[in-house]
């Protein structure tokens, strides 16, 4: 089961690592981005969640919560009591938590419809909402304890 913790902005590394240190699996997924700086391309490694640390646990005990909860930066479990992910979006979001980072996806656009052909996106076209040419960004869309979160991942599609 998943569970989310809301955390301050800009610690999300560190809190992953204090608590991997206590054996609890946590993680924050993070994705390469492509931005352009000077008229020129580069790759930056950005949080796809910022603000949010994902622990993975079968139950959250009352150990486990004073634990997490006391860790310095922490704000509060998502959910009163803290309630895991349902399992129709644990499903949706167990391929971006389950990958150390995303790297940039390249594909083609052909009569419209998006086709990528390398990336973490191959076989995922049905999740990209929209996508930005002069950005080089795909826009996904996930639910997060039913609250409907946007996020951008890079992709180089070459239009055919």
């Amino acid at each position: 089961m998943i569970f989310v913790v809301h955390v301050q902005s800009g610690k999300e590394h560190d809190i992953v690592s204090a608590l991997r240190e206590k054996d609890i699996t946590a993680c924050t997924p993070t994705h390469d981005l492509l931005e352009r700086k000077k008229g020129e391309w580069h790759t930056v490694r950005r949080l796809i969640f910022p603000g949010y640390v994902f622990i993975m646990a079968e139950i959250i005990t009352d150990e486990l919560y004073y634990i997490v909860r006391n860790t310095n930066g922490v704000v509060r479990f998502l959910g009163r009591p803290p309630t895991p992910l349902p399992m129709a979006e644990e499903v949706r979001l167990r391929w971006i938590l389950d990958t150390e980072y995303l790297t940039v996806s390249r594909g083609y656009i052909k009569d419209g419809r998006i086709t990528i052909t390398d990336g973490i996106l191959t076989g995922r076209e049905h999740c990209i909402v929209k996508y930005s040419k002069r950005r080089k960004r795909c826009t996904l869309c996930c639910d997060i304890n039913g609250k409907r979160h946007y996020f951008d991942v890079s992709a180089e599609l070459d239009k055919i």
